[in-house]
């Protein structure tokens, strides 16, 4: 059965890349590395370098304190550093937590994505082939199409 023009044309309408800046040539076949961008390892280090900014401002806060109750800055310095140091070993384990349970539902999250946008690329694949090559099958998967774009719309 051939389309007409005007029915090629409703097709096509039909049929759209999943983002406006997607160009459809990424759906053609070609290989997309699709992994999980989310390192723990740079999370941990985010969540420790957080906890030191803390914990220098706490010491620093403490030194200003004791200042004025104290001889010299020296001893001032050292007040301020220990309290650094002490507010540091309270700290830096619930940042790391928090940090470990943020890190593991983005992980969580982008490989539903990575999944979806598998699935999405085989779909349009798939209504490529079918477009290209005229087969009977494609009112079939169009309509697969549709109704993902209407899952994830909803």
């Amino acid at each position: 059965m051939r389309l007409s023009r005007e029915k090629k044309k409703v097709c096509v309408i039909m049929i759209q890349p999943v983002d406006a800046l997607t160009p459809k040539v990424l759906f053609k076949g070609e290989f997309q590395d699709l992994r999980n961008p989310v390192n723990l390892r740079v999370e941990k280090n985010i969540a420790l370098i957080n906890s030191a900014g803390i914990s220098t401002a706490i010491g620093a806060a403490m030194m200003a304190i004791s200042r004025s109750y104290t001889s010299s800055w020296k001893h001032a310095g050292l007040i301020g550093l220990g309290a650094a140091a002490l507010s540091m070993l309270f700290i830096a384990p619930r940042f790391l937590y928090k940090a470990g349970i943020n890190s593991y539902t983005k992980q969580q999250e982008m490989d539903v994505f990575v999944r979806e946008k598998e699935v999405q690329k085989k779909l349009l694949n798939d209504v490529n082939d079918a477009l290209d090559n005229k087969k009977k099958g494609l009112s079939s998967k169009i309509e697969n199409y549709s109704k993902t774009l209407i899952k994830k719309s909803a």
